[in-house]
């Protein structure tokens, strides 16, 4: 039924008449090369309503394609040996949408390159490969074992008579034993050429077998290529810019291939030697961002319409062996260094000679300013101390504070800041630029505030007869966060830690003072008594009786002795031999007992009370 179909469409289109200009690839004899690569190839079918051949010319052996309308030829040439799988389909638009159209094809092969590619006896029925004539919109080819160097050709008809796309590509690339086709025999001439000098360029034709060699160049005035050369030999050699084109003929076989190249002739950059660049650092290398030149390096008005990649070189031995430096924008550099640069045409590839200039380092600014200012403040929270942060390095140099450092409203800086009473500001900071050289450096210190204590006073544990009397400083503060303090027992040395151990009986007053020198402040005195820890009333002459020691600075009134329970032992005269250890003429058991004594201050007439406890030993 197809080829009823077909015939009958025939007819009508015959009727119609044809075009008399030929299409390229619509007969063998215009046969265009093609090679799968790694994407579809896709090309626009020849159709009843645009095709120059109705069908295919006679005389090849079409074998299983009873008709052959609007034909497209192409030949293949094998690179890698092995299988080759084709797809062929053909669908109303490019991208495979829009519905498909029935096409049809058939492979002869192999050839060899060189071969008669278009005779009758070439395309015979024993040189037949494959062939489909399936109503399917897709068809599938497969060269088997296909040779290195091999040549096939491969006919694809439009059944379907309608306007479309065909596209052809190769389905099993990469895979097990898959050759793959020569994609060299397509690119003639080569890729467009750009070149950055007046030196005429020889064009060449290569890949392919060829007697003789048109070549031509497109005439915008007649929007045509004009024959420039009809010649033997396979080169021609051209000076201007333009898009040239080669018909390669051989008049033995009457194939023609033909290939077009752009060749354009740029202007060499000229690149501006670029002023010294700056850097700024203590140490004997800085961090140079090398794009910085871009400007003056590229401003030749030859170089106006176009843009620029630059490339640095660190010394000429790199530059004679190309080696760029990596990271342009964060080259680490010493002083003196001489850096070579070249630019280079983003849109035609032309590079520059090279320029040279130099890599100068600054010192940057530096002042002493501690992370730290310390402020001493009185209990009304003013300042103690005025400070000064800062340092004048002269004249060369501005200063940006953050805070108003301008007391004369001249509408400049001062280098040193003078505070007398506390900035809002916990955090003063200054920037420092060098005039010269535009080096900078950027210094921080945060304020801190301490004070004195706003006063001591003493909580006392223990006793004589223990480990002695611990005394605990404690201290009201007038700045809340913060304050560290040192502390000190009389005249003794200071520590750091609140308590004071194994103090001895006596008159006593603890200081506390302000590590950063912020001032101190000192107990109201306070007296420890003395007295022995234990006693032994045994007879034998060494601790028989207990007494308070005497201390010619208080006055001792009355002594009264306790058990444990709180009863009454003992009323005793601190003038008095002191306790026996008796009751009524009796040895009380060995125990801890307590006592409590009136004491008066012999300098001061304040009369106290004093209590303690010792232990009767056996």
């Amino acid at each position: 039924m197809k080829s009823l179909l077909f015939l009958t469409m025939f007819l009508v289109i015959s009727l119609g008449g044809t075009c008399q200009i030929y299409a390229q690839g619509d007969r063998c004899s215009s046969i265009q090369p093609f090679c799968a690569g790694t994407t579809q190839y896709v090309f626009p079918n020849s159709n009843a309503f645009s095709g120059d051949l109705a069908v295919a010319e006679s005389g090849p052996d079409y074998r299983c394609l009873e008709f052959q309308p609007y034909p497209a030829w192409f030949f293949l040439k094998i690179k890698d040996p092995g299988d080759l799988n084709f797809s062929i389909s053909q669908t109303v638009n490019s991208n495979g949408s829009g519905g498909t159209l029935d096409v049809d094809f058939i492979a002869w092969g192999p050839f060899k390159e060189g071969d008669d590619l278009c005779s009758n006896n070439a395309l015979s029925v024993s040189r037949i490969v494959d062939c489909s004539y399936s109503p399917s919109a897709t068809e599938n080819f497969v060269i088997n074992n296909a040779a290195e160097g091999q040549v096939y050709v491969v006919l694809i008809t439009n059944y379907s008579e309608q306007p479309g796309f065909i596209r052809l590509e190769q389905t099993n690339q990469n895979q097990s034993n898959s050759g793959a086709t020569d994609c060299s025999i397509v690119n003639i001439l080569g890729d467009d050429l750009s070149l950055c000098n007046s030196d005429p360029v020889k064009l060449t034709a290569k890949n392919v077998d060829a007697s003789r060699y048109e070549y031509y160049v497109f005439n915008d005035g007649i929007n045509d290529f004009e024959l420039l050369s009809d010649q033997v030999s396979p080169d021609f050699t051209v000076s201007t810019t333009g898009r040239y084109k080669v018909i390669a003929i051989n008049d033995n076989t009457g194939l023609r291939f033909d290939d077009e190249i752009l060749v354009e002739y740029f202007e060499k950059p000229i690149a501006i030697e670029p002023n010294d660049l700056l850097g700024c650092s203590i140490e004997p290398t800085a961090i140079f961002d090398l794009s910085q030149v871009y400007t003056e390096i590229t401003q030749d008005p030859q170089n106006a319409n176009f843009l620029f990649n630059l490339n640095f070189y660190s010394n000429e031995t790199n530059f004679a062996n190309r080696i760029a430096i990596e990271n342009p924008n964060s080259f680490e550099g010493v002083d003196q260094q001489e850096i070579l640069a070249t630019i280079t045409n983003q849109e035609s590839g032309c590079v520059s000679d090279p320029v040279a200039f130099i890599l100068k380092i600054a010192s940057i600014p530096i002042i002493e300013l501690e992370t730290e200012t310390i402020f001493c403040i009185d209990s009304e929270g003013n300042l103690l101390n005025p400070q000064s942060i800062g340092k004048d390095l002269g004249p060369d140099f501005i200063y940006n504070w953050n805070v108003n450092n301008d007391p004369d409203g001249d509408g400049v800086q001062n280098p040193i800041l003078s505070l007398i009473e506390a900035p809002a500001n916990p955090t003063i900071s200054v920037e420092i630029i060098n005039k010269l050289t535009g080096c900078s450096n950027n210094f921080t210190t945060n304020l801190s505030y301490y004070s004195a204590p706003k006063n001591v006073r003493v909580s006392i544990a223990g006793n004589d007869f223990e480990d002695g009397y611990i005394v605990s400083v404690m201290i009201n503060n007038i700045v809340e966060e913060g304050p560290t303090y040192e502390y000190q027992l009389d005249n003794s040395a200071w520590q750091t830690q609140v308590n004071f151990t194994n103090v001895k009986p006596g008159l006593h007053t603890v200081s506390a003072r302000d590590i950063y020198g912020c001032g101190m402040a000192t107990s109201a005195e306070f007296r420890l008594i003395g007295y022995a820890r234990f006693f032994t009333p045994n007879g034998d002459g060494f601790n028989d009786t207990w007494n308070i020691i005497n201390d010619p600075e208080i006055s001792i009134s009355k002594i009264f002795i306790y058990d444990r329970y709180g009863k009454l032992i003992k009323q005793l005269d601190p003038r008095g031999n002191g306790w026996d250890g008796t009751l009524n003429g009796k040895n009380m058991p060995a125990d801890d007992y307590w006592f409590t004594i009136d004491m008066k201050d012999q300098e001061t007439g304040i009369i106290s009370e004093f209590s303690g406890h010792f232990t009767l030993k056996i």
